[in-house]
């Protein structure tokens, strides 16, 4: 069974820049959209855990940044098998 992928310091600082970039409520709102489409019922974890604190905009980024670093290492991971059976 795979697993979850264990993130690089590559994917950690790429990252770090999309972050960045943007405004921070705006990268978590650009976030939390995308994952309500693609991944509902993580979203509505997040959400509603959220909502339980005292910082919900804090455990949200949290949490949207540790599921961004999984999603960008699977990207980086899969991108690097192609390349390597193109090979």
């Amino acid at each position: 069974m795979a697993g979850l992928p264990l993130v690089t310091k590559e994917t950690g600082h790429q990252v770090c820049r999309e972050l960045e970039r943007e405004d921070n409520n705006d990268y978590v709102i650009a976030m939390l959209e995308r994952l309500e489409a693609e991944n509902p019922c993580v979203a509505e974890f997040v959400s509603r855990l959220a909502i339980q604190h005292d910082d919900p905009v804090g455990i949200t980024t949290a949490a949207l940044l540790v599921y961004r670093l999984l999603e960008s290492q699977s990207e980086a991971d899969a991108l690097r098998r192609q390349l390597e059976a193109s090979t």
